[in-house]
């Protein structure tokens, strides 16, 4: 017995680990009919083998993180069939052909299925031969309003063949009596109850004098649906007599009752053998633009694309899955929730498989975006939730939580709490159990609201106040994440699209502007800038250098305006830094306030280009902000070093090492005769400019330093055409 206890004590993680929680809901829309059984079929392999390759992942990697993935530990692999009659059916889904719903039972009740529990919903009234497919699943539930049976409804004659397909489908899972089966074929058939010392039971009247036999009758039997009449089950009577196992009216008592969390519940794969897998990129600050952009590029994706064969149009193709590619700080919280309630309003599940993927980040408010699809991938170390770009007032706070908790929480069907946690520091949230099994996440306000508030027990606290809530993949709970991929192929390998018709990516432009706004490329083009910048000031007049200057910054800016970062502000600046720098150059030279504040307006400029926030008051902006400067800072450090081996080849390459040896291309200007003269300049040399030497009005350079105009110089130096001067206080006479 000792032995026993020991052994179960330590086979028990193992155990707790190697049980499994996948739930899936598929939807099927009454009535089944051939095509349409078909598609359910393959939907239903393709859902078996998603199970069979959780397994064997969770099986070869067993740690935390996978006990811990937004599943509970203590259920098995779940597939629902939920039983939908459209609205425009009034008929309670009548129609549904014998042919095709037997191929689903016996499907469902066939070797593929070992270990998996299946679930019929009926969420409304159901009758004809569907019942058959719910007959084959092990477990039965409906909603408190909905009436099932006369599964024999659209048949003139039940034949005996499909009598015995419905008793043979039945006895796979115990799920009707046999005289429950026959009245539902037949309604002249009567259907008994009676209660015996065993209990409670519904019969035929042929069982009556075998069970007086063998059994003794607490009561006379009594008719419980007579013949004629339909056979007919209201939810409380089949509830009663062990029909179904559960009354749910949504979805969240659905999920709860089968012992999920509510969002723990995924849509089945779609089957789809010409659908498109659409990427759509949300990458950078989360502004209106930029969510107007991607929703403009869903709704084309999502219209259906004509398919033609010899310039014939045959049909039409549509989007089946969507991937919503996300890398963002957060941003515009509004812009954010918006996006994120257009995903969860308009984009059916049961049609469009929506999937955010996020290589390496989704920040604040733009995991909520996330959150609106049906899964969530992240990319290796990768970070749902968090400090983001911007920090929200108390009335956008409010707002965002009014939202998630009134509509977003009600579309994904999850609690409100965790989602919340992304933008709201202040709420403190807490994991909660329910009769020892049933795990989910509150704060004490929604934990009030439930109906059995009483039987939950809280537990650890799991997001703290005074801070957001963060994911990072790999470490931690991994709420919400459904998967992890490093890189895009493996996503697409994870979820079967590498023979997909057809992956629509960003285009090379998209690719082109989203490098050019990276980091690493404004470090560079801000060295260019500055070389630029430098190779200007050591040659005589305006050239190239100015050009390449200019059109460095513009493009600067522009990058940095579309990325959501950079606006007039930014621009304003600059343009003030560089007209005090002029100022101080030409026109009050000596000052030194004017070139001071100008250097500061143009290095604060650069600064705020490259964030959202003008004062850091988070530990992401704070980061930014360091950032920034890192970059400018290296680029600096950069263009230094570069102006100086730039300046020195220059230098030595004009110096001839012989001056007998001067090509007659140099001897065009004779500059000799000048050398020791004295002059005036006439322009500031910074450090080329002119000067009247010998009365006549020459391009010169100084040698180093920075001469204002009106001051006398001498020529110390001469190269070619190139005059170096340096300033001297020797009055001058010409």
């Amino acid at each position: 017995m000792r032995i026993t206890v020991i052994l179960l004590i330590l086979l028990f993680p193992v155990l707790t680990v190697c049980t499994f929680a996948e739930c899936f809901l598929l939807d099927i829309s009454l009535p089944i009919t051939g095509q349409a059984s078909h598609a359910v079929a393959r939907s239903l392999e393709r859902t078996v083998l998603e199970i069979q390759k959780s397994r064997r992942t969770k099986t070869e990697s067993v740690d935390e993180q996978s006990v811990t993935n937004n599943t509970e530990p203590t259920t098995i692999p779940t597939i629902i069939l939920r039983f939908k009659v459209d609205s425009d059916q009034e008929e309670f889904g009548r129609g549904s052909s014998f042919g095709a719903c037997y191929e689903l039972a016996d499907l469902l009740v066939s070797e593929k299925f070992h270990g998996i529990r299946t679930v019929a919903y009926f969420p409304q009234s159901v009758q004809g031969h569907v019942l058959l497919v719910a007959l084959a699943c092990r477990e039965r539930i409906a909603a408190e309003s909905a009436e099932i049976g006369e599964a024999g409804i659209d048949e003139t004659n039940i034949s005996e063949t499909q009598r015995q397909a419905y008793h043979e489908i039945s006895k796979h899972q115990h799920a009707f009596p046999p005289a429950v089966i026959d009245k539902l074929l037949d309604t002249k058939m009567e259907l008994l109850q009676v209660e015996t010392e065993k209990g409670m039971r519904l019969v035929s009247p042929l069982e009556i004098e075998e069970i007086r036999r063998t059994e003794t009758f607490v009561a006379e039997p009594s008719t419980l649906i007579a013949s004629g009449a339909p056979g007919l089950f209201t939810a409380d009577t089949a509830r009663k007599f062990g029909l179904i196992n559960l009354i749910a009216n949504d979805r969240v008592a659905l999920a709860r009752g089968l012992g999920f969390r509510p969002d723990a519940i995924k849509n089945a794969p779609i089957p789809s053998e010409q659908g498109h897998a659409v990427r759509i990129d949300l990458v950078g600050l989360m502004n209106n633009d930029r969510v107007g952009s991607a929703i403009r590029s869903i709704q084309k994706a999502l219209e259906p694309t004509p398919v033609t064969i010899n310039q014939r149009k045959t049909g039409t193709v549509k989007v089946d899955f969507l991937c919503l590619y996300i890398d963002s700080p957060g941003g515009n919280i509004e812009a954010s929730l918006n996006m994120a309630s257009y995903l969860a309003r308009n984009i059916d599940s049961a049609k469009v498989r929506t999937v955010a993927y996020i290589p390496y980040q989704a920040r604040s408010d733009a995991a909520i975006i996330a959150l609106a699809c049906d899964e969530i991938v992240l990319g290796t170390n990768a970070i749902l939730g968090g400090d983001g770009a911007v920090v929200f007032s108390e009335s956008q706070i409010a707002d965002a939580r009014q939202t998630i908790r009134e509509f977003l929480s009600q579309e994904t069907i999850r609690s409100w709490s965790l989602p919340v946690g992304f933008v709201d520091p202040n709420i403190e949230v807490f994991k909660a159990t329910r009769s020892g099994r049933l795990t989910d996440y509150f704060c004490d306000e929604e934990l009030k609201q439930l109906p059995d508030a009483e039987l939950w027990k809280k537990e650890e606290i799991v997001k703290e106040k005074g801070k957001l809530l963060q994911i990072i993949e790999g470490k931690g709970e991994q709420y919400f994440v459904d998967r992890s991929a490093k890189d895009f192929a493996e996503l697409k390998f994870l979820y079967g699209l590498e023979d997909e018709l057809l992956l629509v990516e960003p285009t090379w432009a998209d690719q082109l502007v989203q490098s050019l706004s990276s980091p690493g490329m404004s470090m560079i083009i801000l060295m260019i800038v500055f070389l630029a910048v430098s190779i200007e000031t050591q040659t005589p007049g305006i050239g190239i250098g100015s050009f390449i200057a200019a059109v460095g910054i513009v493009l600067f800016f522009w990058l940095h305006f579309l990325g959501g970062t950079a606006g007039w502000l930014e621009v304003s600046l600059f343009l003030a830094g560089v007209v005090c720098i002029l100022l101080e150059i030409f026109v009050l030279p000596g000052v030194g306030i004017f070139g001071i504040g100008g250097a500061i307006a143009i290095i604060v400029s650069l600064v705020l280009a490259s964030q959202t926030f003008i004062i850091p008051q988070n530990s992401y902006q704070f980061n930014q902000l360091r950032n920034s400067l890192l970059i400018l800072a290296i680029s600096g450090t950069g263009i230094l070093i570069l102006s100086y081996i730039l300046i020195r080849t220059v230098h030595n390459a004009n110096k001839p090492k012989d001056t007998a040896l001067i090509q007659e291309t140099e001897k065009l200007v004779h500059y000799e005769q000048l050398l020791g003269q004295t002059g005036v300049t006439i322009t500031p040399l910074v450090p080329a400019g002119k000067a009247i030497i010998g009365g006549k009005p020459i391009n010169i350079v100084s040698d180093g330093e920075l001469i204002e105009k009106g001051e006398t110089v001498q020529v110390v130096e001469v190269i070619g055409y190139k005059v170096v001067v340096r300033k001297t206080e020797t009055p001058n006479t010409v």
